[in-house]
């Protein structure tokens, strides 16, 4: 939003003004195998606008880690106030013992102010695992002025 010609610049104005960072979210326990988008625990920051437009950059790490030999592949992704986000990370293994640390990032625009909630969700092939202690999420918003 622009400021016209004599407008005041308040403190509230000027707060929006800067990206706020909230503090990484970093998950815990484990996404079992042959799972489909579980929530991983912990990784999830709830945060509040206060205006509408806000946007957003998130950045996700995921640990997958192979039990065995599987041909499926397993994803994370971001969950914003319920909605999947686009691209996922995924990990697809080539033999029995591979491990795979995949970071993603995400942009978006949030379009009502109030409470947000962003989360890390994981799916998982058969005879792998996605290590919630090694997942991790930061968040950072700026709203309009």
């Amino acid at each position: 939003m622009a400021f016209l010609a004599g407008e005041r610049l308040t403190a509230g104005r000027a707060n929006r003004l800067q990206p706020r960072t909230y503090p990484i979210a970093i998950g815990t326990g484990t996404v079992p195998a042959s799972s489909t988008n579980v929530d991983v625990t912990g990784a999830t920051i709830t945060l509040t606008t206060e205006m509408p437009g806000a946007t957003f950059k998130a950045w996700a790490v995921f640990d997958f880690n192979s039990l065995g030999a599987s041909a499926g592949s397993s994803t994370g992704r971001l969950v914003v106030d319920g909605a999947n986000q686009l691209p996922l990370a995924v990990f697809r293994q080539d033999a029995a013992a591979d491990r795979g640390t995949h970071p993603q990032s995400y942009v978006g625009t949030l379009a009502a102010a109030g409470s947000h909630t962003f989360k890390l969700i994981a799916s998982t092939s058969t005879n792998t695992e996605c290590l919630g202690s090694n997942c991790s999420l930061v968040v950072e918003i700026t709203e309009v002025a």
